[in-house]
């Protein structure tokens, strides 16, 4: 393989798993483009995005309906020496038969031809050594999960691995170890590629964090996750920016080292103080133990005005703030900062209409700083499929004005719907050409 290549490399894949009632599909990839290089990356989705059936596809146990997926070079579904070289830990145990966990490691190792004694290095490597000598049949889901993670690490000269969220539902005690044995086959030149709905863990590990949405890659963030719920550098006028979240710890009865008086202004003072602010949408608290402190939750469009209120207003308060701190966004929030980063990279065309220059106003023209989206046909703008509007953030408690609704697609800035086309000269309806959403 060529030095700096990428090691896995989807091409315009479509896929469907077989994860819903009596085997219909939970989640389908329509037209998923990526490179994927060594280092550690996480793809960040639901099993509705096709999360499910991009695990299937980078393990080599189901092949593409279309597109092709490489792993250095070689499909893994047709090349059983790149299989040898894939770890994988699937959404629920699939061991080899066996009547204990040591027969079961032993299958498993002789058919990759590593030697059957590091079965017992291999588990002892995740803290979990004692299950070698269990009954198969007796562990538990999340005990088996961390036997097939084992397997996983061990992997010899690996090329990729392929985890479906491996800090959870995964009986390692130490998630630390999991981490450092994945940042060390990392730099040996693996692709480690994290499948995962959980921002936290995507954050705490990843090199680069790709959004799966709806079966499509949207957005490649690097590994902080700090644009994750962001909004992108251009947005579409009248498109409402996601919220932010941050949280703030306030010292309600200060250590004696600070002479503060036992009623000092707390918690409830710095909220009436920011209930004016313009930076802050919605704030709610929630004492701490002892009554000592108090945690504030702050809304706000902007993570560095919300937080520069907050400083200014405890400062006029005289509140003893601990810290603040921004919470890793949810999915919901991600959800809604990535609608904002598809209008602003993919100006809007109604379904059915001509690709190309004609299909934008005229005048129209690519936002600027908006970068292009990974697999963007390069003849034209594409269309957002419209679904509806994204569910509105639920309000914290305690006294929150309502900020604005999230921005619909496929309507335009306005949101209203976009007009018919007139019927051909025969009278019939021209023809419409399908979205990336359409499922077929």
């Amino acid at each position: 393989m060529t030095p700096g290549a990428p090691i896995v490399v989807l091409e315009a894949v479509r896929a469907r798993d077989s994860a819903g009632e009596a085997g219909r599909p939970r989640g389908s990839l329509f037209g998923a483009t990526a490179a994927l290089g060594p280092g550690v990356h996480a793809v960040l989705g639901a099993p509705e995005d096709g999360t499910l059936a991009l695990a299937e596809l980078l393990a080599g146990r189901a092949p593409p309906l279309a597109g092709r997926v490489l792993v250095a070079g070689r499909e893994p579904f047709r090349s059983a020496p790149t299989r040898a070289r894939i770890g994988v830990l699937s959404v629920a145990p699939e061991l080899p038969d066996g009547a204990s966990v040591a027969s079961s490691m032993s299958v498993a190792l002789r058919a990759r031809g590593a030697p059957q004694a590091s079965a017992a290095a291999l588990l002892e490597a995740l803290g979990v050594a004692p299950l070698l000598t269990r009954r198969q049949a007796s562990l538990s889901f999340a005990e088996a999960r961390a036997v097939e993670l084992a397997l996983a690490l061990g992997v010899p000269q690996p090329l990729l691995l392929c985890l479906f969220e491996p800090f959870a539902d995964v009986a390692a005690p130490s998630p630390g170890r999991v981490r450092e044995r994945l940042r060390a086959l990392a730099d040996g030149g693996a692709c480690v590629v994290l499948i995962t709905s959980s921002t936290v863990d995507a954050r705490a590990l990843a090199d680069r964090i790709h959004v799966l949405d709806r079966g499509v890659v949207v957005r490649t963030e690097p590994g902080d996750g700090e644009r994750l719920a962001g909004a992108p550098i251009s947005v579409a006028p009248g498109a409402a920016r996601p919220e932010v979240e941050l949280h703030v710890l306030v010292h309600e009865r200060a250590p004696v080292l600070h002479e503060r008086a036992p009623d000092a202004p707390g918690a409830r003072a710095l909220v009436a103080a920011l209930a004016g602010s313009p930076a802050v949408r919605a704030a709610a608290w929630e004492p701490g133990p002892g009554s000592a402190s108090s945690t504030l939750r702050i809304r706000a469009a902007d993570r560095e005005a919300a937080a520069l209120a907050i400083l200014d207003a405890a400062a006029r308060e005289d509140v003893a703030l601990a810290a603040i701190s921004s919470p890793a966004p949810s999915m919901h929030d991600v959800r809604a900062a990535t609608a904002l980063h598809l209008i602003a990279a993919r100006p809007l065309r109604p379904f059915g209409a001509p690709r190309g220059d004609a299909a934008l106003p005229p005048g129209a023209a690519v936002p600027p700083g908006a970068a292009p989206l990974p697999g963007a046909p390069p003849q034209g703008p594409v269309a957002v499929a419209a679904f509806g509007a994204p569910p509105a953030v639920p309000p914290l408690s305690g006294p929150a004005p309502v900020g604005p609704a999230p921005a619909v697609l496929g309507g335009g800035a306005s949101g209203a719907p976009p007009a018919a086309e007139p019927p051909l000269a025969d009278g019939s309806l021209p023809a419409t050409e399908p979205g990336p959403h359409d499922g077929r």
